[in-house]
């Protein structure tokens, strides 16, 4: 059973892009994507359900800061480039998103778009979904980000595959800006996933990148 959207409360104002339902280290798969009905349910004490409500709360709270509270949380629509379940990477891998599940998951967010015309942001999540998003045709960002963003042989000889990019860190050259869609009025702003908000360690590195988004929005 794929994962299903999770629908805006409210009106929706933006749309956020996960990869897709399985958890990293778990055979637990999403009802909604990034388990976004849990923030709004009374929290369990349960360790496995606060750690669904903890990813959850991030996804939530990582849009509502960098948009200065513009969006709030009832306001956001919640997707994955992939809603079916894929197979697990190997160990300490990133699980490659096939191209005709990518494809697939665009005609989605496409068709949210249509729907939802008051979606005015996209924040697309993660380094492998910004790579198809760009190569695809959502948006444009950077060549140089799509050559370099490319999966490595190695990754996709691998069973299971999985994906890393040709270069590192390629993430840094779009995460942060502003592009426009191609097919529509949304402004899209790639980000890190949520699982990685707030920054810490080695996505420290990355606080220059959401400064721009925040200086974006003080407008």
């Amino acid at each position: 059973m794929p994962t299903k959207d999770w629908k805006a409360v409210d009106q929706a104002k933006a749309l956020l892009i996960g990869h897709d339902p399985r958890l990293k280290n778990s055979g637990t798969i999403a009802e909604y994507a990034m388990f976004a009905d849990y923030y709004f349910k009374t929290i369990s004490e349960k360790s496995t359900e606060k750690s669904k409500f903890a990813l959850a709360e991030a996804a939530f709270n990582q849009v509502s800061y960098l948009t200065k509270q513009r969006i709030k949380p009832d306001q956001l629509y919640i997707t994955n480039l992939c809603n079916d379940s894929l197979p697990h990477a190997p160990k300490g891998k990133t699980v490659l998103i096939p191209e005709n599940e990518a494809i697939k998951g665009l005609k989605n967010i496409t068709s949210i778009l249509s729907e939802y015309p008051s979606i005015k942001y996209v924040f697309p999540m993660s380094l492998q979904v910004n790579y198809w998003l760009h190569k695809l045709g959502f948006y444009n960002s950077d060549d140089l980000f799509l050559e370099n963003s490319e999966p490595k042989i190695i990754g996709l000889l691998s069973n299971p595959k999985y994906y890393e990019p040709k270069k590192q860190r390629t993430f840094l050259m779009i995460c942060g800006n502003t592009y426009k869609a191609n097919s529509g009025h949304q402004i899209v702003i790639p980000i890190l996933h949520t699982k990685n908000f707030p920054l810490k360690g080695n996505f420290l590195a990355y606080s220059e990148n959401y400064d721009r988004i925040l200086k974006y929005f003080d407008r």
